[in-house]
């Protein structure tokens, strides 16, 4: 059955037809997408699945916007009077699922669709939900629709034909509810979770629930494992089906192939690993880690430079978890227990030669003023000189630049980001020294806890808030030219186009902001997707209305501090926290120019390679980019014969997917090993201790012992107080990058850790709770510069806070309450 279809919008299209599911032309992903290819695919095979129709690839293009030509409207008419009863109307793309990757819950969905209209109605939803999720997923391709008969569905879900979370090829994991099964689908209801091995049924994990877990009959549950391993067979892969059951039939409404199953990576062996949430809070991908991994023998360099204790850190890719571990300057990495009593150390420094090499270089950073020069090296050089060579490297657009000028473009970026970690790292000395000098004193003097000290801090780092005062003058503007909100909320995936409806240059001003500030890396990982590829935060950003920031406790508690001192040590008080002051912008100036815009330049870059790598077969699809390493990139573009077939890639990228999944769903043990202890410094040469005890201090400071709640009924968690202040909200958790856009105006932020990228974010959130992170760490600073209240380091915010909880949090204290 073909029902003509011709587009009367713009110049003439080629005509195509409306294809059934049985014809053979279904089969194809390029007619129908690969969801509507995978329906005519189990028909072929003789699984039940309902009627229905595909409007193909090619319908966006017919049926651009607006109201729907009058061909396409008369063939929906024609396929709603041939389908018994209400539609279920799904998009199909060709970009849904790949072969090392699925974009399951990309594309839209509308159940229950009765009459023409209403069916018109959903298919102009359709179309323009995907067409923004292709776009939001950087995935092309283009976009059919199904049309199917809805089953009156008394029990519906999901079943994997292998278990997603641990890869056992023996096992069915089954999802249900009762119902229509798109609740579920979606993570709107919980509803049944079971295993199937064999003839056994029992509850994932081995642990009862109650309701709808308890309620699948285990004759469903049987049947749809059958009806599971039934498809794996058919296809020859392991796949995840969509059912439906109604009337003792049990329909397939969707099967695909499971892109990625867990395997399990190996822990590294020995002592002292312990896993980096600190900086990495979910797992890295193979490309980001590929760029830490060659910054290596830059950070040891820094390391010996300053004369520190230890010559480098080690650190391992376990699935995208990195675990790290310090290599001392003597003795060995792997031994674990207590370090050698402070006198031993003491006179370990006057025996050995390497700990006396090491005093040497401290004592000639002190007589120098190294750590001075450096400061003044950055802001006199070194800032401008590296921004100027990313902006130099970002103003080249990897589309126009031949294979060979592509690999070089991202080797020259890679060595922008070896210099610049050179340099971060040398800046590390003076911002721990002087905050180090500034809290000794403020709490010999006079009590104060690390809290209040930084609270005498905030509003003193202009880089943390520079994306967001950007971000003020074009709210206002946005706000005082007409149509510009509406335009937005209109058009929210597509903020640019849409003030440009309205005003040119308020649109320029958007883009030139999403170029400066939307492709900070997340997480530090070029590999992870940035704000510039999320359009609709970045109207969420434009919409936000925050409120003005009051550093009025900044300047209340530095006078409160000074006025305590002694009238004799009041000056040396005035040195230590304007010296204290002046570093304090640093960390994220510094972490923007010379980590931040590099990073930016090669991801545009991986995004090319993996465009064109895609576009030949050498990968699946573009993201498989982000699996392959920078040198892996590079030779592939380059070096065919030196770099393995597509057959072998293809290999590694599945590897690197699964372990990925693995520690998704099976996370590593915080620490691996038996765990050492912090060396006694007391007893070192003088020039040992002034720079090896302010590293020391900061490192204490980003993994935050906490002690337990108050045993007051209210008080949910307790953690750092970062960030002064009362604020009440709702919660909203989010796990991971890809959550990021679930956060709204108002929102108590709930997440792991935050890195400089987030900043942009804080004006949305009402408060920041975090399992990790402590007073000096990047989301302490954000939160301090945007007025917020921030309680870090709570170790289970992510697991005992729930989205919709109403909370509140008090900054002052270090606690999480109930409202």
């Amino acid at each position: 059955m073909t029902t003509p279809i011709a587009s009367t919008a713009g110049s003439a299209l080629p005509p195509f037809a409306m294809v059934d599911l049985d014809d053979p032309r279904a089969a194809d992903a390029d007619v129908a997408g690969t969801k509507g290819a995978g329906l005519a695919r189990l028909r072929s095979a003789g699984f039940a699945v309902p009627d229905g129709v595909v409007l193909p690839v090619g319908i966006a293009a017919a049926w651009p916007d607006g109201e729907a030509p009058a061909t396409i409207a008369a063939a929906v008419a024609d396929a709603c009077s041939r389908l018994d009863g209400p539609l279920a109307v799904r998009t199909s793309t060709t970009w849904e699922d790949g072969t090392t990757r699925a974009h399951a819950g990309a594309t839209a969905t509308v159940l229950d669709v009765t009459g023409t209209e209403d069916t018109l109605a959903a298919i102009r939803h359709c179309l323009d939900e995907s067409a923004q999720a292709g776009r939001e997923h950087g995935a092309a391709g283009e976009i059919a629709v199904v049309l199917q008969h809805l089953v009156p569905a008394e029990w519906a879900g999901v079943a994997f034909s292998a278990d997603p979370i641990t890869g056992a090829r023996d096992v069915v994991r089954v999802a249900a509810t009762s119902g229509l099964g798109e609740a579920l689908v979606q993570g709107e209801v919980i509803g049944a979770d079971l295993t199937v091995r064999g003839t056994r049924v029992d509850v994932a994990g081995g642990t009862a629930r109650t309701g709808q877990a308890q309620a699948l009959p285990t004759e469903i549950a049987l049947r749809v494992a059958d009806a599971a391993r039934a498809v794996e067979a058919s296809f020859g892969r392991p796949h995840d089906i969509e059912w439906a059951m109604a009337d003792d039939t049990l329909w397939l409404v969707q099967a695909r192939p499971i892109t990625t199953l867990p395997i399990q990576p190996a822990l590294p062996e020995g002592n002292n690993w312990q896993k980096d949430t600190a900086h990495y809070p979910e797992p890295m991908t193979p490309f980001g880690w590929s760029l830490l991994w060659a910054c290596d023998e830059d950070v040891r360099a820094v390391f010996d430079e300053v004369g520190m204790l230890i010559r480098g850190l080690e650190q391992v890719f376990v699935g995208g978890e990195i675990y790290g571990r310090v290599m001392p300057a003597f003795g060995d990495a792997d031994g674990a227990g207590k370090p050698p009593p402070a006198f031993v150390l003491g006179i370990a420094s006057r025996l050995v030669p390497e700990l006396r090499r090491r005093t040497a270089i401290a004592r000639r950073l002190i007589a120098d003023n190294q750590v001075q020069r450096w400061v003044d090296e950055w802001h006199d050089h070194d800032r401008a000189h590296m921004a100027g060579r990313a902006a130099d490297l970002a103003a080249i657009d990897p589309d126009t630049l031949d294979d060979a000028a592509l690999a070089a473009h991202m080797r020259a970026a890679v060595t922008l980001v070896k210099d610049g970690q050179r340099i971060h790292f040398r800046l590390v000395m003076p911002w721990a020294q002087r905050l180090h000098a500034l809290n000794t004193l403020v709490a010999e003097e006079l009590g104060w806890d690390d809290a209040a000290i930084a609270t005498m801090l905030g509003g003193h780092s202009a880089a943390t808030r520079a994306a967001d005062d950007a971000l003020d003058d074009i709210r206002t503007r946005i706000r005082r030219t007409d149509g510009a909100l509406a335009a937005l909320e209109a058009r929210p995936g597509e903020p640019v186009d849409a003030l440009a409806s309205v005003h040119a240059d308020l649109a320029t001003q958007v883009d030139d902001w999403v170029a400066e500030h939307g492709w900070a890396s997340v997480n530090y990982d070029a590999g992870m997707p940035v704000l510039a590829e999320r359009p609709r935060m970045v109207t969420q950003l434009l919409l936000a209305e925050p409120e003005a920031v009051d550093h009025a406790a900044a300047i209340d508690a530095a006078e409160r501090a000074r006025a305590a001192f002694s009238p004799a040590r009041r000056d040396e008080f005035d040195r230590v926290l304007a010296a204290a002051r002046a570093v304090y912008p640093l960390r994220d100036d510094n972490t923007i120019i010379v980590g931040d815009r590099p990073l930016a330049v090669l991801r545009l870059a991986m995004l090319e390679s993996g465009r064109r790598l895609a576009g030949c077969g050498t990968i699946s699809t573009p993201a498989d980019a982000a699996y392959l390493t920078v040198d892996e990139l590079c030779d592939a573009l380059t070096a065919p014969a030196a770099s393995p077939d597509p057959a072998d890639l293809a290999a590694l990228v599945v590897q690197r997917r699964g372990e990925e999944a693995w520690v998704r769903a099976n996370p590593g043990p915080a620490t691996i090993g038996a765990q050492g202890e912090p060396p006694d410094t007391s007893r070192l040469p003088r020039a040992l201790r002034q720079v090896n005890e302010p590293v020391l201090w900061v490192v204490a400071h980003e993994y935050p012992v906490v002690g337990p709640p108050p045993a007051d009924d209210d008080v949910i968690l307790a953690g750092v107080a970062a960030s002064a202040g009362v604020a009440e909200g709702t919660v909203r958790v989010i796990r991971s990058h890809a959550d990021m856009h679930r956060l709204v105006d108002g929102d108590v932020l709930v997440c792991q850790v935050t890195s400089p990228s987030w900043a942009p974010l804080f004006p949305l959130a009402r408060a920041i709770v975090a399992d990790g992170g402590g007073v000096l760490s990047h989301a302490a600073i954000a939160a301090r510069e945007h007025g917020i209240p921030a309680v870090l380091g709570t170790g289970t915010a992510t697991s005992t806070l729930r989205d919709g909880q109403r909370v509140r949090i008090d900054g002052t204290r270090g606690l999480v309450l109930a409202e």
